[in-house]
């Protein structure tokens, strides 16, 4: 039920289904990659998707398309302090070398994901948010996984790729609504919803950034 909430609070941004898209596919997708991985953001995010109206098949390739920046650093970090303990490199110069080459990945990673299911019309009417959604994603992945590490990159860099665009949409809209992709266009913009609600179904999410945020800093590691 709560995913039914959190599906709706994010589809009732917009009507439009290059950014629903980038919304879901791409920036909550990786929230979800960041947060559990193992091909859950696939599932989740596919699955609201389809809620909102696009084909099973189609929401699927978007969602493994979009996820594949942020795998990475999936699963709080999993698979880069798998890789320091293995091989004894250092957690933090791994996640710095892969932030480096990840990050130009992310920028055009969004501008891909539309070129490739919509054509490069659709990337033209939509570029300012390709541009804010991988600009924030790519800028946050950088420096959070230089200066905090790999445990909170995906997920900072998701919620800062969602924030952009919805601070975007507060002033820009495309000039037209895309629903070509979207098979039940009635269901394409989700049930309204009260802040309650919304605050209570994102809430678990949020009280995760604060614990692994507190998890990785110094003087609470140093009472561990």
């Amino acid at each position: 039920a709560q995913f039914e909430v959190i599906k709706d609070s994010i589809g009732s941004i917009t009507a439009d289904a290059r950014l629903q898209a980038l919304l879901i596919a791409f920036a909550f997708g990786a929230f979800l990659e960041g947060c559990a991985g193992f091909r859950t953001p696939v599932a989740v995010a596919a699955a609201m998707m389809v809620g909102l109206g696009f084909a099973p098949l189609y929401a699927s390739s978007l969602c493994l398309l979009a996820n594949t920046a942020p795998v990475a650093f999936g699963s709080i970090g999993i698979p880069i302090v798998t890789l320091a303990a293995v091989t004894g490199l250092s957690v933090r110069g791994l996640s710095s070398d892969i932030g480096m080459i990840c990050a130009p990945v992310s920028f055009f990673l969004p501008a891909y994901l539309i070129l490739v299911t919509c054509g490069r019309a659709a990337v033209r009417a939509v570029w300012p948010a390709v541009l804010a959604c991988g600009a924030a994603f790519a800028v946050v992945q950088f420096f959070v996984s230089r200066s905090i590490g790999p445990q909170l990159t995906d997920i900072l860099s998701s919620l800062s790729a969602m924030a952009a665009l919805v601070l975007l949409l507060r002033f820009w809209q495309p000039a037209e609504i895309d629903t070509t992709h979207v098979t039940v266009s009635e269901r394409s913009v989700g049930r309204e919803h009260t802040a309650g609600e919304v605050w209570f179904a994102w809430m678990p999410y949020a009280l995760l950034v604060v614990f692994v945020l507190a998890w990785g800093f110094g003087p609470v590691q140093a009472l561990l």
